[in-house]
């Protein structure tokens, strides 16, 4: 099972994330992600165990233990086809939030907005200023 760890310190190594895993049963790999320009861990990982049962148990345990004052949040990882298939599900009118519009009445009498009556003030355009 992969396990995504994020919060990860910046001093820690893949060694020693491991040996967080260790405890609780037999850990396959474990690697850091690092910024190719400074070379400096991103601040998250992943990590694979072999048994689910022992990766859940060490989701349940390390998820929040703090480690050279950071705060571990530890989440099984999901794949893009998981998201994706995800995103599938929801109906597509209710992925983006739609703009709302300020419609003002007087008299009980929807008044709608008018288009095209935006004046343009002196100096606002073409990098003219007066």
């Amino acid at each position: 099972m992969d396990i995504h760890v994020s919060n990860i310190p910046f001093k820690i190594t893949e060694e020693e994330l491991i040996a967080l895993f260790k405890e609780f049963g037999q850990v396959d790999s474990a690697s850091i992600i690092i910024d190719h320009k400074t070379r400096q861990n991103k601040g998250f990982g992943f990590v694979k165990m072999y048994k689910d049962s022992e990766a859940k148990k060490a989701i349940a345990a390390l998820n929040g233990k703090v480690v050279i004052d950071r705060r571990l949040r530890v989440t099984p990882s999901t794949t893009k086809e998981e998201v994706k298939d995800l995103e599938k599900k929801i109906p597509y009118w209710k992925r983006t939030v739609k703009k709302k519009t300020r419609i003002v009445t007087f008299d009980d009498q929807p008044q709608q907005p008018k288009k095209g009556t935006h004046k343009k003030r002196r100096g606002h355009g073409r990098g003219t200023t007066y």
